[in-house]
């Protein structure tokens, strides 16, 4: 259907309005992408919005797959004027599109961090950092990101526009526990019948892609950590593994406190950190991108 609306007490235009807070967010299963590209993004990725939201002047330049689904009232577009849109959007004035979707049902049973590069975040607040880490992570193949309680929501506008819609592309779990993370691992080695001590050992420097991958091993555990005396690129690191990444100002005790009381191999928990030059002033955020960067390999390959 396509409707035009007028006035802002308008259903759509109020729930558009909650959906900016995480509380309906998870209450409702809906989240906000604001802007054309990531309404774009999703529509790639194969998703498609439950509701649509649009500047009266941007109409004709939707989707021709929206604009002949809401003529056949599969879809509901509201046409707006930019002060109705403005009042539906964390943009204000410089939004051109609303658009709904549903709350994708990812859980930790999704990601698989012993086929591959998986990212947690522990405790990161911040949706600015949340989203680039994301944005990185698909960036560089990684299987998905998992993220601890008290991390910020992925699916606030602020991270999918950190992110530019790679929440679209890779599994993303929230509330995810280190203790959780590390029993996935456990269970995952158990039920694939995989050796305890990971792949074969990469030779020579950078990106650990090249070692052979032992299917169902148990990943290594890189804590991600500015005060480590190891710093990336001293020893040879590849998937699986598992990046874990903590607030700027957090520590990493809580995942190696999982890591000892679970019982999971010492050997395969690894400190790194990036060296530098003068002071710690990477943020967390540039600090993922350049481990993912090498982790994936694609330091070896070169630019």
């Amino acid at each position: 259907m396509i409707r035009a609306i007028e006035g802002r007490n308008n259903q759509s235009l109020k729930l558009a309005r909650k959906l900016q807070k995480k509380k309906h967010r998870r209450e409702r299963g809906l989240y906000v992408v604001e802007g054309l590209d990531l309404l774009l993004a999703g529509l790639e990725a194969g998703e498609l919005p439950a509701e649509v939201l649009v500047r009266e002047d941007l109409f004709e330049r939707l989707p021709a797959e929206l604009l002949e689904d809401a003529r056949e009232d599969e879809l509901d577009v509201g046409i707006c004027s930019p002060e109705t849109l403005a009042a539906a959007s964390s943009l204000g004035g410089a939004a051109d599109i609303v658009a709904l979707f549903e709350m994708p049902e990812h859980s930790l049973a999704d990601l698989e961090p012993s086929a591959g590069l998986t990212v947690f975040l522990l405790g990161v607040g911040d949706p600015g950092n949340v989203g680039t880490v994301i944005r990185s992570a698909a960036a560089f193949g990684a299987g998905g990101v998992a993220l601890s309680p008290g991390s910020a929501d992925p699916h606030s506008p602020k991270a999918l526009r950190a992110a530019m819609g790679s929440q679209f592309l890779i599994p993303v779990v929230t509330e995810v526990s280190p203790e959780d993370l590390v029993g996935k691992l456990l269970a995952d080695q158990k039920r694939l019948g995989g050796p305890g001590g990971g792949r074969a050992s990469a030779s020579g420097g950078r990106g650990a892609a090249a070692g052979p991958q032992i299917p169902g091993a148990l990943p290594l555990v890189i804590l991600a950590d500015p005060q480590a005396a190891a710093h990336l690129g001293k020893t040879p690191l590849g998937p699986p593994a598992v990046l874990v990444l903590g607030s700027e100002r957090g520590g990493l005790e809580e995942m190696l406190m999982a890591a000892g009381a679970a019982g999971f191999p010492s050997e395969r928990v690894r400190e790194v950190a990036i060296g530098q030059a003068r002071f710690d002033s990477l943020n967390l955020a540039m600090a993922a991108s350049i481990f993912l960067y090498d982790l994936s390999g694609s330091g070896s390959r070169g630019i």
